[in-house]
């Protein structure tokens, strides 16, 4: 697969009052891209508010007070990855307005859960990383097609020559990028053989 440019994104507001440490973690995408021909559609993508202001929180005795903001980090995955996958998308502000427009599909990304391990909790030395999504494939009309459930697992390597500050910002910025270009991926691939997507395409294009 080539990939597309990177760019840097705001991923992550990690608050760990317990130190009175503040974080901010920038991500690095840099998403394979197709080498497929782009499927010929018209799709609109509709982000909930719930996905555009999504927050990690966690607040127990090893996290204390952890508040992550990913919101628009979710947003510029799914604006860099579709559209190098259908001749056209746009996003729509809410579903009602689909139905006025000539859309072959509207695609509803949500997640679902979020994981994070730490170098100290698995002894691994290593920084993990688990997304959860349900990515809906609808038509304008409403009508459901189907519902992917794909999970993104990244994971840093580790390195010994930084601090523990250091070491926690740079391990999650890693982890989590890894985490996205896997997710990235198995869109891709799940448009390209999940077996209801492409029974569905068979019967458009017919």
């Amino acid at each position: 697969m080539e990939k597309l440019s990177p760019f840097f994104i705001l991923c992550c507001l990690l608050l760990l009052s317990a130190c009175e440490q503040s974080m901010i973690l920038e991500t690095e995408l840099d998403i394979p891209q197709p080498i497929d021909t782009i499927l010929p559609l018209d799709v609109a993508i509709f982000y909930k508010k719930s996905l555009r202001e999504y927050i990690y929180s966690e607040n127990n005795d090893d996290r204390r007070n952890w508040a992550i903001t990913i919101g628009p980090s979710q947003i510029a995955i799914f604006d860099q990855v579709l559209p190098s996958m259908f001749s056209n998308i746009e996003v729509i502000d809410n579903l009602d307005e689909a139905k006025y427009q000539n859309y072959n599909a509207i695609i509803v990304p949500e997640i679902k859960d979020i994981q994070f391990a730490l170098p100290y909790e698995t002894k691994t030395k290593v920084h993990e990383t688990w997304i959860k999504y349900i990515i809906r494939i609808q038509g304008a009309d409403g009508e459901f097609i189907t519902d992917l459930n794909l999970t993104g697992y990244g994971k840093s390597q580790p390195n010994t020559s930084i601090d523990f500050l250091l070491d926690e910002r740079e391990g999650l910025v890693i982890s989590t990028n890894e985490a996205y270009r896997d997710l990235a991926a198995k869109i891709i691939v799940s448009f390209q053989s999940d077996p209801i997507i492409k029974k569905w395409l068979d019967a458009k294009s017919k």
